[in-house]
């Protein structure tokens, strides 16, 4: 019941967090950064193929496709497998259609059969106690009917993983896997909401249920920031030392999307959408292109406000205002944290205003506006746009990034996956430091002779 990862929990020594964005079939973006990383981990490791990321985070989340990568991988999975999961899963999941745009506020776009049916198949009827999960499980969902944004974990010692005493509730640690994911994953418009059972009467029915959306409709599609309050905040039973040799966050986007509307410039390429053509638009889907930005606006403050509570090796870039923050005071008198954000630009530019994670960039080659457009999208079934997704995530784990001690004039850049990144301080299967002893009682002086 869990139990068996309290000690890993509570083992003295620093902690190391994966959050995982959620963003549909772009979470093969995410694979592909994961991928390089499983590879560098297992070398420095030295275990080789028997290495699994599970082994080295002490606590995986995720949100939406998030979420499904996250528990994949605390099931012990290979990075392989999952992406093997995902070329088979998301052709199928996205394959028709049942309405046309226009009438997706009125009906979801997809059935949820073909991903009820994956979960079901893959995690069958292991629950948030399972001891398959051989790491720390944190699944983000929007709960539609209370309001609420639900962070449930695997931590036997949250104040809400069993049930209370005489409660007709359903324990947290006896809900499905295959439930909290799909109810993680069920984008608006995309899916229909998730019914989850939350109770049960004394015939063992259930008589209460709970209805979930997408995590990525409350503030958590990055759940990085909400993962860090989750191991200090005490009700959810981690209690971890903060400090930048204590906690590690490794944040992995599905890829950076803005939408824009601007004057056409003849002279330069952009993934901006006329300006005319929002001239043009109804007032419901100005509303929609606002809302759509929701996401985005959110994921942008939470990464500064994590970049303001550490030093990360390669900033992300925020915008022309503050850009990589290498000036910004921290917001404690020391880091917090660890923190690493690795995202691409979905965007096309001129090569001279490319950054080092623009996609072009990252692929080394200039790419049709069209083909980005469709990389934008989250639900994406051709196997070639997926391929790319994926590369593009390779390209990134591997790419020479800007480094936070660069300047303008001399821009410094360095494996986004190194030998020394992660920190090797981080390793768990380095030895741990010595416990100090505490020094033997002096022995007491010599008592001086009587004086004659």
């Amino acid at each position: 019941m869990s139990a068996h990862l309290r000690e890993r929990f509570n083992r003295p020594g620093p902690k190391r967090i994966l959050a995982l964005d959620g963003g549909g079939s772009r979470g093969l973006l995410t694979l592909g950064v994961l991928a390089q990383l499983e590879r560098h981990l297992a070398e420095r490791s030295g275990q080789g193929d028997a290495f699994r990321l599970a082994h080295y985070f002490d606590l995986i989340g995720g949100t939406s496709t998030g979420a499904i990568i996250a528990t994949t991988l605390a099931l012990e999975w290979r990075v392989r497998d999952v992406v093997d999961l995902y070329f088979k899963l998301l052709p199928a999941i996205f394959s028709r259609p049942q309405v046309p745009g226009p009438l997706r506020v009125l009906i979801p776009a997809f059935k949820n059969k073909a991903l009820t049916q994956a979960l079901q198949e893959h995690l069958g009827d292991r629950q948030l106690s399972s001891e398959d999960l051989k790491t720390g499980l944190a699944i983000h969902a929007k709960r539609i009917d209370s309001g609420s944004a639900w962070i449930l974990v695997n931590n036997p010692d949250w104040c809400y993983f069993n049930s209370k005493s005489g409660s007709d509730g359903i324990a947290n640690s006896d809900f499905y896997l295959r439930d909290l994911v799909q109810s993680s994953a069920a984008a608006p418009t995309y899916f229909a909401d998730v019914r989850v059972p939350i109770a049960r009467d004394k015939r063992g029915n259930a008589s209460g249920y709970a209805h979930f959306f997408d995590g990525g409709v409350s503030p958590n599609n990055n759940p990085a920031l909400q993962l860090l309050l989750t191991v200090t905040e005490p009700a959810f039973g981690f209690n971890w030392q903060t400090g930048a040799d204590k906690l590690l966050i490794w944040s992995v986007g599905t890829g950076y999307v803005r939408k824009r509307f601007e004057k056409r410039n003849r002279k330069r390429r952009s993934s901006a959408k006329p300006i005319g053509d929002f001239r043009k638009l109804m007032y419901s889907s100005k509303v929609m292109a606002a809302l759509e930005g929701y996401n985005h606006d959110i994921c942008q403050q939470q990464i500064t406000t994590l970049q303001m509570l550490s030093n990360p090796r390669f900033p992300w870039y925020v915008n022309s205002e503050v850009k990589m923050q290498t000036l910004t005071p921290l917001l404690t008198r020391e880091p917090v944290l660890t923190f690493q954000r690795y995202d691409a630009r979905l965007e096309i530019d001129e090569e001279e205003f490319r950054r080092p994670e623009h996609v072009e960039s990252l692929l080394g080659q200039t790419l049709k506006p069209k083909v980005v457009e469709q990389l934008r999208k989250l639900d994406i079934k051709d196997p070639e746009l997926l391929d790319l997704l994926y590369r593009t995530g390779e390209a990134l784990g591997a790419a020479q990034l800007t480094h936070r001690e660069s300047t303008d004039n001399n821009p410094r850049t360095s494996a986004a996956i190194g030998p020394d990144w992660p920190p090797a301080e981080f390793d768990p299967w380095r030895p741990a430091a010595p416990v100090a002893q505490a020094a033997p009682p002096a022995e007491p002086p010599p008592e001086a002779p009587p004086q004659a």
